[in-house]
């Protein structure tokens, strides 16, 4: 009888490499700097759908207790313009029912290109477990040291433990322009 081990270990150092080969910013590591990624849109870009009662973006996110026994979330001061001075961006979601097994979801940050090319920076990953009770949560993008970059960004909503083009529910938008307080006052 010939031992397994080697053939073990070849499988563990395959596994390894491959593993390696992960970029390290789809498993959310924010000491990486954001790499380019294809841009693709999911079959129907209508925010909130499916899954979804609403998905809105915000500068914060509260527990609502207006509803006993269950953890509401309420969005604080919803936009979908910010300054590039803003700390946190938040994604608030309100699930269509709490009667789900447990899932999860991963939020891709992505700043599009300038010139409309189908490409974009991934600036972040985030990642929100839901259990059985849940009815809504949340995911956030923290300011990247200097602030957030001016543009038009994208936030990919994907289902599961993994991204690729069939795990993307949804995707909202919102941009980041100059604080109004900021620009110069215009000559006459």
């Amino acid at each position: 009888m010939k031992p397994l081990l080697p053939k073990i270990s070849r499988g563990l150092v395959v596994v390894g490499v491959a593993l390696s080969l992960v970029s390290p910013v789809l498993a959310g590591d924010p000491t990486k700097a954001p790499s380019i990624v294809p841009l693709v849109n999911p079959v129907s870009e209508k925010g909130a759908a499916g899954l979804f009662r609403k998905i809105i973006m915000a500068r914060g996110a509260e527990i609502d207790p207006g509803q006993a026994g269950y953890h509401m979330i309420r969005a604080i001061e919803p936009a979908s313009v910010f300054p590039p001075s803003t700390p946190e961006i938040y994604v608030v979601m309100e699930l269509k029912q709490s009667a789900f097994d447990m899932f999860e979801l991963i939020a891709r940050f992505i700043l599009e290109d300038p010139d409309g090319k189908p490409v974009g920076r991934l600036l972040h990953t985030d990642r929100a477990h839901f259990e059985f009770s849940d009815t809504g949560g949340y995911m956030t993008m923290k300011r990247p040291p200097g602030g957030f970059s001016i543009g038009d960004y994208r936030v990919e909503i994907h289902y599961g433990e993994q991204v690729n083009e069939i795990s993307l529910l949804t995707l909202i938008r919102f941009q980041v322009l100059p604080d109004p307080a900021a620009t110069p006052p215009s000559q006459p």
